[in-house]
């Protein structure tokens, strides 16, 4: 009970953490939705189990504004049982496609995941950065917010400036 409460506190973080300030200064805002996350490639490496260097591979579909957009990710393991028994700290980076690859943008960030899932705890949100783009997003920046819905439906809103 105390890792699900914990994660998910540190996942959303406050309003503060989340640059709501920042909101009305975004030249763009870009949302992507789409429901729940297909099973990834696993590749168990390093030590055999959960340890440093695993990844998880995904690729699936979401939308934005009715257009489909397709998604790569990779989420590497970082640190196991930080900050708490259960819990790995992961690096993800993220590819969306918003025109093929003309126009993309790209994240990336850290976050907290329970050792037994390949995403964060449902309810809660997580903030990376924007690094980068190609097309109309070619050198952007900025920060998205990832947030896991309770239907297990997701939300990225992506603040450009």
């Amino acid at each position: 009970m105390l890792l699900c409460t914990g994660l998910a506190l540190a996942a959303c973080g406050s309003d503060s953490d989340n640059n709501s300030a920042d909101r009305s200064d975004a030249d763009r805002v870009v949302t992507v939705e789409h429901g729940p996350v297909p099973t990834p490639v696993y590749v168990d490496l390093g030590d055999e189990g959960a340890s440093v260097g695993d990844q998880r591979i995904f690729h699936f579909d979401g939308t934005s504004n009715g257009v489909t957009v397709p998604m790569d990710w990779v989420m590497t393991t970082t640190a196991v049982d930080t900050p708490e028994p259960g819990v790995e700290t992961r690096v993800a980076s993220a590819v969306f496609q918003l025109d093929g690859l003309d126009s993309t943008l790209l994240l990336e960030g850290t976050g907290w995941y329970p050792s037994d899932g390949s995403t964060f705890v449902m309810s809660s949100s997580l903030v990376r950065a924007i690094t980068g783009g190609t097309g109309e997003y070619a050198g952007a920046s900025g920060w998205v917010e990832s947030t896991r819905n309770a239907d297990d439906t997701w939300t990225h809103v992506f603040y450009v400036d």
